[in-house]
């Protein structure tokens, strides 16, 4: 077992050129009195690709190595707080070892790391499974489409949008497992909605073009703060402050009427201690499905300020969007042919059922944040965050399908009986037209410090988290045709429903990477958690109760050869996670009558501490064996992951399309990971991924009401759980030829199940409409630079195609409202644009 990286890198390696004998590279790093920079962090990239390959803080004693570096061309980074970023090219030759000695500059700002990135892990040392994107990979494609499309190039990861184009709500899955069961955040605060954990991407469209770079972990317990991360966490890195000055503008046009209009402008080091940094955008489409168009107003603006022992980063993004909405699929014979529904009308692959009544939103989702990074002494740094979050609008959609009680209609109107009253208004009042509001009034606050203390045998860092998330839902008739004036419209504000919400979440956690030698590193992490939902000033029902929640979330993991070119790890980990707050309580349903979800008591009362969605279980297992070579790199990796209670799909939506959710008792994930990249030449790089797994419910009695109203139970045991592909693959390729930049990129999905029945009816007969067929999507891009030497110096050309094969892919599905819905990728689009850049 020793031996075991060794013996993969050799698999590896054989029968190519790519590997070469390897030195070392050692130095001290020093302060302008020749003295030693204890904790100065010390970094070598590649010079093409600018990845990172090595990474170290100095000892007390200043000095750092790199062992088993290969010959190449390499950028090695030195910084510390209060002194100048140091920048040296190296270009190492065969088995060339380096001994250096870099003298930092006082007073001049380095570049800034102020953010909060608790929770990301550092090549070749962390015992994490994870992948990232950098902002020259990013610059590299369409920034017309959602952050989820881009990520799908990543292992074990696939994405769908609503409205086909990936322009709208954008939907994100990590070896299966959506994205409300992901930890995201945006320089290191949470963005899953606290009540209903989803991640909005849409709230943040055009985030691309402030982004430093993207950490996705795959497994459990990958973030400190926010929601736990049971498959996996995405970490974002907006940090746009570079020391040079410059503005750019950028315009472009595509396919389905998509636009772009974006200004940005940076500073510069302004008196060595200030960076200011603003980004305005206008960004439409008209979607690719009938009444799926979108139009965002977007902008990010900040300014740093360097000291000589601290630093802060003041900054806000945001703006508002309007959209139509698109949460509805299309029957899947809809993706090949015209269907016809009952009444005679057409359904295509473009059909969005909600065209017909117009539905809209309107919202706005500001984000504001502090952050400070402080070097308290030589051994310890403190980081910490501050953010506010403000989100309000509204979605406006067809109320028709809604009865009159639940509508709270005068009791007079229409005489109607109580039969009447009780079904939906197209049946009992045909050709009454309702545009129902539901309104969203929502903030959240928090503080999140962390310390860290460097040793001679390793880092030690203990850290918090206090979150506070108040919202307010409330619902009414917009808009009628025939329904009585005193209850429409804005002035009348007679409202259907209203609830208020909250989340409190607390947390502590701390982490300890130790060396007790210098081939092993040993990493522990624990993450205390308590968190609790509150539901209370409801209208006319008067639920309220609070459910609170606590977990102890540990880990712990080893890394062979830590930062040597070839390198192996380990971890296990175990993780727990609330369910959502509709699962708790729907109380937008409450009138259609849905009632708190939880055991009753002795007295007939709800038990608030038993209720029927439990919290999930996780214990994850994670190996893998990774090779770092100057032209290569490599990655093999598997996962096992038991859930005891795992929050599943159990059939149907919600109002807005979203999966109703329950438990499943025992559940098994395992995989296969296989990732690599490889510099053919000078200009070609080319670059993969693979993903083979086994989802399988191991313990499962389903329960079901049928068609007649009785209840039956299924036993799903062995089936496999919807929504999980067990063959993912990407491959992709890079040219770059005299400013040129060619890149295609090909995703192949395999084979989902809609529903816990391996595709199969309550019969046990197979259906086509109860799976998503394999997928194959090629999308390409074209950049070009003009030569600083030429006329147009500045000037950058881009063309974007998205389904170069103009296939006709279904992306997802669900089972829909009352029948099975797909959600398609749009044909063949196009978009280009020009960006003129002023230095």
């Amino acid at each position: 077992m020793r031996n075991l990286p060794l013996l993969l890198a050799a698999a590896m390696c054989a029968g190519s050129n790519i590997c070469h004998a390897t030195g070392d590279v050692a130095g001290q790093v020093l302060n302008h009195r020749l003295e030693p920079l204890h904790a100065a962090s010390v970094l070598l990239t590649d010079a093409a690709s600018e990845e990172q390959r090595f990474g170290a803080a100095t000892g007390t004693d200043g000095r750092f190595v790199f062992l088993e570096v290969p010959e190449g061309t390499y950028n090695l980074v030195v910084r510390y707080l209060g002194f100048e970023e140091h920048f040296q090219r190296l270009e190492l030759t065969d088995g060339e070892n380096r001994d250096l000695e870099i003298v930092l500059v006082p007073q001049v700002a380095q570049q800034s790391e102020v953010v909060i990135t608790a929770g990301r892990a550092l090549p070749r040392l962390t015992p994490i499974t994870f992948s990232r994107l950098s902002a020259r990979e990013l610059a590299q494609m369409s920034n017309m489409r959602d952050l989820p499309a881009h990520l799908s190039t990543l292992p074990s990861t696939t994405y769908y949008s609503e409205n086909g184009n990936d322009m709208g709500y954008t939907h994100l899955r990590i070896r299966g497992f959506g994205q409300r069961r992901l930890a995201v955040a945006i320089n290191g605060i949470p963005q899953n909605d606290p009540e209903e954990h989803n991640v909005f991407w849409i709230n943040f469209f055009d985030l691309q073009g402030s982004i430093k770079d993207i950490q996705v972990q795959r497994g459990a317990g990958s973030a400190f703060y926010g929601s736990t991360g049971i498959g996996g966490a995405v970490n974002i890195v907006a940090d746009p402050y570079k020391h040079a000055p410059y503005a750019a503008a950028e315009v472009g046009y595509g396919t389905l009427n998509t636009q772009r209009y974006t200004v940005e402008f940076n500073s510069g080091l302004l008196g060595s201690r200030y960076v200011a940094f603003g980004r305005f955008s206008h960004l439409r489409t008209d979607g690719y499905r009938d009444w799926s168009w979108s139009e965002f107003w977007r902008f990010f603006a900040g300014v740093t300020r360097y000291g000589d022992r601290h630093s802060v980063t003041l900054q806000t993004y945001g703006g508002p969007q309007e959209d139509g909405l698109a949460y509805s699929g299309i029957p899947k014979a809809a993706n090949k042919t015209t269907q016809f529904d009952p009444f005679g009308n057409p359904i295509t692959r473009k059909t969005n059922f909600s065209s017909l009544t117009r539905d809209a939103e309107r919202f706005r989702q500001p984000h504001v944040e502090l952050h400070h990074r402080g070097q308290l002494s030589d051994a310890w740094t403190m980081r910490q965050s501050i953010f506010w979050i403000r989100g309000n609008g509204y979605f406006d959609f067809d109320g028709s399908f809604r009865s009159a009680d639940y509508l709270r209609l005068p009791e007079d109107w229409r005489e109607s009986d109580l039969q009447l009253r009780s079904l939906p208004l197209y049946i009992s009042a045909p050709g009454t037209r309702v545009q129902f509001r539901a309104a969203l009034d929502q903030w959240q606050a928090g503080w999140m410090p962390r310390f860290t203390r460097t040793h001679a045998l390793g880092e030690a860092t203990i850290g918090a988290e206090a979150r506070l998330h108040r919202s307010l839902r409330w619902g009414r008739i917009q808009e009628s045709n025939r329904l009585p004036e005193r209850v429409v419209g804005s002035d009348n504000d007679v409202r259907v429903y209203s609830i208020r919400g909250e989340k409190t979440v607390m947390s502590l956690f701390a982490s300890q990477m130790y060396r007790p030698r210098q081939r092993v590193a040993l990493q522990a992490d624990m993450q205390i958690t308590w968190r609790q939902y509150r539901v209370y000033d409801e209208a006319f029902f008067r639920n309220q109760f609070s459910a609170p929640y606590f977990f102890v979330n540990p880990r712990i993991g080893v890394t062979i050869n830590p930062e040597r070119s070839v390198n192996a790890y380990a971890s296990v980990a175990l993780a727990s996670r609330e369910p959502r707050m509709k699962s708790l309580y729907d109380g937008e349903e409450a009138g259609a009558g849905a009632i708190p979800q939880f055991e009753l008591g002795v007295r007939n009362e709800y038990d608030y501490n038993a209720p029927f969605v439990r919290p999930e279980q996780l214990l994850d297992l994670e190996l893998g064996v990774r090779l770092n070579q100057s032209r290569a790199t490599g990655f093999i990796g598997v996962y096992w992951m038991a859930f005891t209670d795992e929050i599943i799909p159990s059939g149907g939506v919600d109002q807005f399309g979203v999966p109703r959710t329950g438990n499943a008792d025992k559940t098994r994930h395992a995989g296969l990971e296989v990732e690599t990249t490889l510099q053919v030449a000078g200009a070609l790089s080319l670059y993969g991924n693979a993903t083979i797994s086994r989802n399988r419910f191991v313990k499962f009695e389903e329960h079901i009401t049928l068609p007649d109203g009785s209840a039956a139970s299924i036993d799903q045991a062995g089936n496999r759980i919807p929504g999980f592909p067990d063959e993912i693959v990407n491959l992709g390729a890079r040219l770059d030829i005299r400013g040129m930049t060619l890149r295609s990129d090909i995703a192949m999905v395999g084979e989902q199940y809609i529903g816990n029945s391996n595709g199969k009816d309550m019969n046990g007969v197979s259906r086509d409409d109860l799976r998503i067929n394999p997928y194959t999507l090629v999308n390409a891009t074209v950049r070009y630079a003009f030569p600083d030497a030429s006329t147009l110096a500045g000037m950058t050309l881009t063309a974007d195609v998205t389904n170069v094969l103009n296939s006709h892919v279904l992306l997802s599905g669900n089972e829909g409202f009352g029948a099975p819905q797909f959600f398609p990728a749009s044909e063949a689009t196009v978009f280009v644009g020009v960006r003129y850049t002023v230095r």
